[in-house]
């Protein structure tokens, strides 16, 4: 693995070093998907974020943890008192919303998932994997054992198989997942199972955990050999499930920093091919394409779902 690298468009250090510091996404633009209630929730009396779901807000650990990014970021420059303490009011919640059983911390969704079909509770490994990144920056802020022993906890959730309501999944090439929507077909987010990867790099860093270091290998390994899956030719796609082309948003502030991270982790060029083909297809008449294509392509599907059905 390489040193520690800034990226260029993107805050904060790439490295391998014990010392977390900001978070390897700046989520600081998202802001504003909080602030102007674009999520349908509310913050509480203690400045946590909710969002809106059947009509009542309801906390989000993947929110919370994103929210917790944007913050740590800002007391990282500032070091504010205010800043700190909605952060320790974060992670109250979180120790309020998990649950704990048998060495196993999870957070769980208690609300059915529609797209695509996973009746509550179930859980995330996006979530797992961003709240660890939370808990040991906080960690390293706080000196509070107890976070870091909750983040080995949830940790030990990622090691249970979907068969048994978990989120880890192999393939029948032997690939090691970890699907941010665990449904009865794997669905295989590539958003989701990369925070979550990154979750593991935090705690590998922190703790030098060699099965941590064995799932990192394993999942890097399963992206090298099937990110072109992801590849629309013109575009990326959300999953390999329903394979829909991700939003402009998605491809510029996600899909493309992620590529970056990782080829600044793991020096594969796979990481590095994909990251600027993306990047180059952020122009307005692809996009413009690709939004005909939202119309078109879910047609084409189906009039080929019905022609293999003949």
């Amino acid at each position: 693995m390489q040193e520690s690298k800034k990226i260029s468009l993107f805050l904060g250090t790439v490295s391998m070093e014990k010392e977390l510091g900001y978070y390897y996404i700046n989520m600081r633009p998202a802001l504003i998907h909080y602030t102007q209630n674009i999520y349908g929730g509310k913050f509480d009396e203690q400045g946590v974020p909710m969002i809106k779901l059947e009509d009542e807000s309801v906390y989000s650990p993947i929110n919370i943890a994103q929210y917790g990014f944007m913050l740590h970021a800002e007391w990282l420059e500032t070091k504010e008192d205010k800043i700190l303490q909605i952060l320790k009011n974060c992670i109250s919640v979180l120790e309020q919303t998990k649950t704990e059983k048998n060495n196993i911390c999870v957070w769980y969704h208690k609300t059915h998932e529609q797209k695509y079909n996973i009746h509550p509770p179930w859980a995330s490994s996006m979530a797992q994997g961003e709240v660890i990144s939370f808990y040991l920056r906080m960690y390293q802020i706080l000196n509070d054992e107890n976070l870091l022993q909750t983040s080995l906890k949830a940790y030990n959730f990622l090691q249970v198989d979907f068969k048994d309501g978990g989120v880890r999944r192999v393939d029948s090439e032997g690939n090691l997942w970890f699907e941010e929507y665990p449904s009865s077909k794997p669905s295989l987010v590539l958003n989701g199972f990369i925070y979550t990867l990154f979750g593991l790099y935090d705690l590998y860093r922190v703790t030098n955990n060699k099965e941590v270091k064995q799932d990192i290998d394993r999942s890097i390994q399963t992206l090298t050999v099937n990110l072109h899956k992801y590849d629309a030719g013109y575009w990326s796609v959300y999953d390999l499930l329903k394979k829909e082309l991700v939003r402009y948003y998605y491809q510029k502030n996600v899909h493309v920093p992620q590529m970056e991270i990782l080829y600044l982790l793991t020096n594969e060029p796979v990481f590095r091919k994909y990251q600027l083909k993306w990047e180059k297809q952020l122009t307005p008449l692809n996009f413009l394409f690709v939004q005909i294509m939202y119309r078109l392509k879910p047609r084409i599907d189906r009039l080929k779902n019905r022609s293999y059905a003949k």
